[in-house]
């Protein structure tokens, strides 16, 4: 099984597990992470998304050069549900690889070993990002003559500073976590045996907030990137002034001064 994908209480996770191709993303593991991100933002139990890998030594090694570039480039015509899916519906490609990211939730991303291409700008649409000590960044595109078009020129310069980004690009060489960590890429840099205790862990303390306030928070972020201050802080209030309304907000005051844990219904 290429993605296993599973719900632990508020948490949805979504593991990369081709160990025959380094975690490649194929046509069917890209349909299956669309699949997966339309369920999230439909199940109203689960308030944030963690996206790992499965294998020890690497994270992904970007997009299949043997299943999904032939198909993307009409090298030959699609064969399986899967490789129809690729073509039939193009955009969907960008988004399973967020991009953009339409996951209404937030959505970590523990990265351990090689994080490679199509992999590493997959992780730049996630929210929050924790990399285990082992990890290695690299987008190779440009030593192959090839430009990026998963979102990396759009991403990384938003995410890090432009002279950064460009480096990354430019140089197509090895990044480590410390790295860009200290470049504002990573939140987290953690021993790799505790990868998975610390992304859960950061998982859990997102989602023990109001589902609606980190919904809300996730929302304004994406929609105001592009805004000037004005239309943003506009955008703000539009977002957040219904969230001070709702049940939500009324049972985290009540919690906070009955002095006891929050049992946020997630509604309005």
């Amino acid at each position: 099984m290429g993605l296993i994908y599973e719900k632990e209480g508020y948490i949805a996770k979504l593991g990369l597990n081709r160990p025959e191709a380094k975690n490649a993303l194929d046509p069917q593991i890209l349909m299956d992470m669309h699949k997966a991100w339309q369920d999230i933002n439909a199940d109203d139990s689960i308030r944030v998304a963690l996206l790992y890998s499965c294998l020890p030594d690497i994270f992904c090694s970007g997009m299949d050069l043997r299943t999904a570039i032939p198909i993307l480039t009409k090298m030959r015509e699609p064969e399986t549900e899967a490789e129809r899916w690729i073509v039939g519906f193009g955009e969907n490609v960008g988004e399973a690889m967020l991009k953009p990211n339409i996951v209404m939730k937030p959505v970590i991303a523990a990265v351990n070993g090689y994080c490679l291409t199509g992999g590493f700008e997959t992780i730049m649409g996630a929210d929050l990002r924790v990399a285990s000590d082992d990890a290695v960044f690299q987008m190779r595109e440009a030593s192959l003559g090839i430009m990026p078009t998963g979102g990396s020129n759009i991403y990384l310069p938003r995410i890090l500073t432009p002279c950064r980004a460009a480096e990354i690009l430019l140089t197509a060489g090895n990044f480590k976590a410390q790295t860009l960590y200290e470049w504002g890429f990573l939140n987290k840099v953690v021993p790799r045996g505790e990868l998975m205790d610390a992304a859960l862990e950061l998982a859990e303390r997102v989602a023990a907030n109001g589902p609606l306030a980190i919904q809300g928070i996730v929302r304004c972020f994406r929609e105001t990137a592009d805004m000037t201050h004005a239309d943003g802080f506009a955008r703000e209030l539009e977002i957040g002034t219904p969230i001070f309304a709702s049940p939500d907000a009324r049972e985290g005051v009540t919690a906070q001064r009955e002095k006891r844990k929050p049992n946020f219904p997630g509604r309005y």
